[in-house]
């Protein structure tokens, strides 16, 4: 893959090069080199775009993006190796380097890499639900738990939030009722697991959360320590977060992972119990969980 600093790239006669935008439309509105066509290279289309051009085989292929921190460019570039006779280039620096020959309208765009989402309480949607998964060396059941009430608190970036189980919800997915769904059920919520008639919910909640130092938007950006009470017995349990904002909300991805005996589940364990045979349950439980939660109007 070769580069072509501005400097070079003014020097060429326009007949010789094409110049393409690839980042997407939006962008390309807000600012883009005079004379640039823009194919957005995020989108599964770009290479017969590209294609469809049909160019001179003499003709260079100029690719640029906002800077050279990001890899569009170069992205554009690796995708039609071999694939079309043209030399491909990528132009040094981006429209960073770039002062003149620029249009466009010109204004502040979030280049949508950190998460900023807007401060208030947001409130769980309706019918909100986790997932869970329990093992043992044989196989696997999985299921949902609905969720009674939830809410977010985010100021400056800073993380509260309180939740609520209805354990009494618990229910399995993977057996139809001939193969003993409702059996499982009756016994996840017995004396044997979640003792559901004494304790019929369970609470999660954490404070005063700071997000990590740079909170990208498509990975973790939230290390959350907080309190589950379960079956009456509160215990920290941390896990991972990835908070994202779309529109007036705000959606919890997380995938935890539970050792019930901590909650003095111990039906099933080699922990505590010998002979078990088939009997056996893995202590890890895992929780999935995506959750929507949606801001709450607030008055002037």
């Amino acid at each position: 893959m070769e580069s072509i600093s501005i400097q070079d790239l003014e020097n060429l006669s326009e007949d010789t090069y094409v110049l393409i935008h690839v980042l997407p439309p939006e962008h390309y509105k807000n600012v883009h080199l005079k004379g640039a066509l823009n194919i957005c290279v995020y989108e599964a289309s770009f290479v017969s775009k590209v294609q469809a051009l049909n160019l001179k085989e003499d003709q260079k292929l100029i690719f640029y993006g906002q800077s050279e921190n990001e890899l569009d460019a170069k992205t554009a570039c690796e995708k039609l190796k071999g694939l079309i006779p043209q030399e491909c280039y990528v132009l040094e620096g981006g429209l960073d380097v770039c002062t003149q020959n620029l249009e466009g309208e010109q204004l502040s765009l979030d280049d949508g890499q950190f998460l900023h989402p807007q401060d208030g309480k947001y409130v769980l949607e309706n019918e909100s639900k986790i997932e869970w998964t329990g093992a043992n060396a044989n196989g696997k059941h999985f299921g949902e738990i609905l969720l009674k009430h939830g809410s977010l608190t985010l100021k400056d970036q800073a993380l509260s939030g309180d939740f609520i189980l209805d354990m009494n919800s618990i229910k399995t997915l993977d057996l139809s009722p001939e193969e003993g769904a409702s059996y499982l059920d009756e016994h996840l919520r017995s004396e044997d697991f979640f003792l559901v008639k004494l304790f019929p919910e369970a609470r999660y909640s954490f404070n005063d959360i700071k997000a990590l130092a740079k909170p990208y938007q498509t990975d973790i950006n939230y290390q959350i320590k907080g309190d589950l009470t379960l079956r009456g017995l509160k215990r920290t349990q941390s896990f991972n977060l990835l908070l994202s904002e779309v529109d007036d909300k705000l959606v919890m991805n997380a995938r935890v992972e539970l050792d019930k005996t901590r909650w003095d589940i111990f039906y099933g364990s080699a922990k505590f119990f010998k002979f078990l045979g088939m009997h056996k349950i893995f202590d890890t439980v895992f929780i999935e969980m995506r959750l929507e939660l949606r801001r709450e109007n607030t008055k002037d």
